[in-house]
């Protein structure tokens, strides 16, 4: 079996991407709580490296890949709002990552699971929509 990038839906890993994000949002705070409870101390748990050091970058993979994702997936978008859609909730989440990164604290940290799951749902939705399309196409 040949390898093809043009046999990547970029829906399918938009989608999933979108949801290992927000499993990976979702565990971050788990995972401060277990070190905190583990060892109690007042330090700041950034500093005392509570997490393994490419923690933070899985955020910047996880942006990265989604943005791949919605650039294939936005071009052969069915409708404009799907593709202004996708852009929107990618730039939610650029922002989150953004304002976590630098320590900006102007975009709640919430505002990155309204962004995965409108991803995840909008790529769902155009990945259907593109089948139900190639499919009217091959029964003319």
């Amino acid at each position: 079996m040949v390898f093809s990038i043009r046999r990547i839906d970029s829906d399918v890993v938009g989608a999933w991407a979108s949801g290992l994000c927000a499993v990976h949002c979702a565990a971050t705070p788990l995972l401060f709580a277990a070190h905190a409870t583990a060892h109690a101390g007042g330090e700041h748990l950034r500093e005392s490296g509570a997490l393994p050091w490419y923690w933070a970058g899985l955020d910047w993979a996880f942006l990265a890949l989604a943005f791949v994702a919605v650039f294939f997936a936005s071009k052969r978008a069915t409708t404009s709002w799907i593709k202004w859609g996708m852009w929107g909730a990618l730039s939610v989440i650029a922002a989150v990552i953004v304002s976590e990164t630098f320590e900006l604290h102007l975009v709640s940290h919430a505002f990155m699971y309204v962004g995965a799951f409108a991803l995840i749902g909008l790529h769902v939705y155009n990945h259907r929509q593109c089948q139900a399309c190639s499919l009217e196409g091959q029964t003319e």
